[in-house]
């Protein structure tokens, strides 16, 4: 069976906190060196970024776009050579020596398999505890986790439920996923045919991960597969600055282009039951305490408490935007 060709795009701006760690996960796979090549595609560093880059033998590209991660990742699709596109982040890093062959693998197997993702976040103890409380939860918004279209599936769970389910396998599960059931894919350990990629809006002042794969779908591209391993994502970040992301995220939400992608739709009866379902469980408390103890349970780790706060910080963000927008 021939080996796939993989193009490894990552964005960065002064990513050399976590930049190493990455780059050394990535060239340490068990994968054939001369079928995979790193694109750094970089928004104006200062610090060591690019000397990273030349060690780790990747290519560097100068991509502009200082404040847009997500138009960079474009800019990688575009300067891509190989037959698949792999999106890692720079604070991404990869669990084992066998993770790109395990990504790979289904693109071998399925002929008209469209990408493959990640199913969960692996748990770094090192980590802070916002990182961990993330990774335990499968997605870095609360409000999205409520929605049922987390990214990944939390540590008390071991079955992928989201979309139509075609088949499951010892290693990944085989899913159709629908404009109407798409979940937040598509970023920190996402696969996916070139081929078919460039047929979406792909332009980089059109680009968002998300969006690019909601785009294949209303083309008929429907099938991936969850691979049934972990990826490290290491933020860094707190409670606070998520939330107050996503409230600027939700303020300035189509101001610079028509998203395609809605995380909340208005019209979707399930989205707004969902929706007040969350506001319900969180001024209540007792719904997030009963799941913190769920997970504590599954996966022994205090950072699932931080849940019932994480719920009031992301209420409020998202009320806060909601009122500033009225």
């Amino acid at each position: 069976m021939e080996t796939l060709s993989v193009s490894i795009v990552i964005p960065t701006l002064n990513s050399e906190r976590t930049l190493e760690k990455c780059l050394k996960s990535i060239r340490g796979q068990n994968y054939p060196k001369n079928k995979v090549e790193v694109l750094i595609i970089d928004g104006g560093s200062t610090d060591s970024t690019e000397n990273l880059a030349t060690k780790y033998n990747c290519i560097f590209i100068k991509g502009g776009y200082k404040e847009n991660q997500e138009a960079r990742k474009a800019i990688g699709l575009e300067k891509a050579s190989n037959e698949i596109v792999g999106y890692i982040d720079s604070d991404n890093i990869l669990p084992n020596k066998n993770y790109i062959s395990e990504m790979i693998t289904p693109f071998n197997v399925i002929p008209d398999l469209v990408g493959t993702e990640t199913w969960r976040y692996g748990i770094d103890r090192d980590f802070n505890v916002y990182n961990r409380y993330f990774a335990l939860l499968g997605v870095n918004d609360a409000v999205a986790y409520y929605l049922g279209k987390a990214d990944k599936i939390p540590w008390f769970e071991n079955t992928w439920k989201r979309g139509k389910i075609l088949s499951d396998k010892k290693n990944y599960t085989v899913v159709e996923f629908s404009e109407k059931n798409l979940p937040t894919v598509g970023a920190n350990g996402f696969f996916i045919r070139r081929e078919l990629l460039i047929k979406s809006k792909c332009k980089p002042d059109e680009f968002f991960h998300i969006d690019v794969v909601y785009d294949l779908l209303g083309l008929g591209y429907t099938k991936f597969a969850m691979v049934k391993n972990e990826i490290y994502h290491d933020t860094a970040s707190t409670i606070f600055k998520l939330a107050a992301r996503r409230k600027k995220y939700f303020v300035n939400y189509g101001t610079k282009f028509s998203r395609r992608y809605i995380l909340f739709d208005k019209k979707n009866k399930s989205d707004i039951l969902s929706l007040l379902m969350f506001v319900f469980y969180t001024m209540t408390v007792i719904q997030p305490l009963l799941l913190s103890i769920r997970g504590y349970i599954k996966k022994r780790d205090v950072a699932w408490f931080l849940h019932p706060v994480v719920c009031w910080v992301f209420l409020w963000a998202y009320g806060s935007a909601v009122l500033k927008k009225i």
